[in-house]
């Protein structure tokens, strides 16, 4: 067998190469005009009220009250964060769920974070 493919020249090869591509290149063609295409994953930007979404971040964070250090934080408080990398984020608390994780409203986000890579939390009201 080995001695079969020594013959072969290295025209015969990149003819070879040029034929698989144009049959692979057909299917794929023929896929997309005739195949149903599954939808990509991917996100959807919808426009929402930003009413609907507090809401919906209510629900995803129900725990009203966080103790951090010994001080108590509750829903709808103004709070600045110092996460363990140094970024500050200030905003207004929506609460908090079971695996540790705070939602805060900022003026133009809504961030999730993670309890345990927050350094220090300070109430601004």
């Amino acid at each position: 067998m080995l001695n079969g493919f020594l013959a072969l020249s290295l025209r015969d090869v990149f003819l070879a190469a040029c034929i698989a591509y144009v049959i692979f290149a057909g299917i794929r063609f023929l896929q997309g005009l005739f195949g149903t295409r599954e939808q990509e994953p991917g996100f959807k930007v919808r426009n929402m009220d930003m009413a609907d979404v507090y809401e919906k971040c209510k629900e995803l964070f129900p725990i009203q009250n966080l103790t951090f250090h010994g001080k108590e934080f509750t829903r709808g408080m103004r709070i600045k964060i110092v996460t363990i990398q140094k970024k500050i984020i200030e905003g207004e608390l929506i609460g908090m769920n079971k695996v540790n994780l705070i939602c805060i409203r900022t003026p133009n986000q809504i961030i999730a974070h993670q309890l345990e890579k927050i350094e220090e939390i300070i109430g601004l009201d």
